[in-house]
């Protein structure tokens, strides 16, 4: 599928108070070897997200390079580079590109359960995401892609999210308090 189909069919699955802030984009570097490029997120044309394949490929390097320096093996500096670089949120365009075409045929909650961060931010700026949900989503832990999609949300559905003292790992964790609006219940 071409990045403007997929831009456009992810981009109407968008809640109606982020559909037209909320901007996903795309570009290729046609010069470079094997056409690498970029993928951003941006709200209100302010960029709150980038990564893409140069940045990973230089970060993934640069990281294995000082393992080997203290003294690991190559294979070995790159088994510890790995969950490194899962965790950091940079990925190659390829796999965002592939896991945004997955992310289509998907239900919400099963986007949450993705171990890509963009897939669960689009989770949270999805229209079958509902301000219940919303209400009770604890975001705890969360990348800070992800966290600010939810403080984004929360503010084009009228509700004020509270964020407390930074935990250890650097991630804000958001805890939603309505402001003068009435949240249903959803307990059962």
């Amino acid at each position: 599928m071409q990045w403007s189909q997929l831009r456009k069919q992810l981009g109407d699955r968008l809640a109606p108070g982020l559909g037209n802030r909320l901007d996903l984009n795309q570009t290729r570097y046609r010069h470079s070897h094997d056409q690498e490029g970029e993928f951003w997120m941006s709200f209100d044309k302010e960029r709150i997200f980038s990564a893409g394949s140069m940045t990973y490929l230089s970060m993934l390097a640069t990281t294995a390079r000082a393992a080997n320096d203290r003294g690991a093996s190559w294979a070995a500096a790159y088994d510890q580079v790995w969950p490194i670089m899962e965790a950091s949120g940079h990925m190659l365009l390829e796999k965002i590109n592939k896991d945004l075409l997955a992310s289509l045929s998907m239900a919400v909650e099963d986007m949450f359960g993705h171990a890509n961060p963009v897939i669960r931010a689009l989770a949270l700026a999805d229209k079958r995401f509902g301000k219940r949900r919303l209400a009770v989503f604890d975001a705890a832990g969360e990348h800070p892609l992800v966290l600010r999609v939810f403080q984004l949300r929360c503010q084009a559905e009228g509700l004020k999210p509270t964020i407390p003292a930074s935990d250890e790992a650097g991630r804000e964790a958001c805890a939603l308090k309505p402001s003068n609006r009435t949240v249903p219940n959803v307990s059962r």
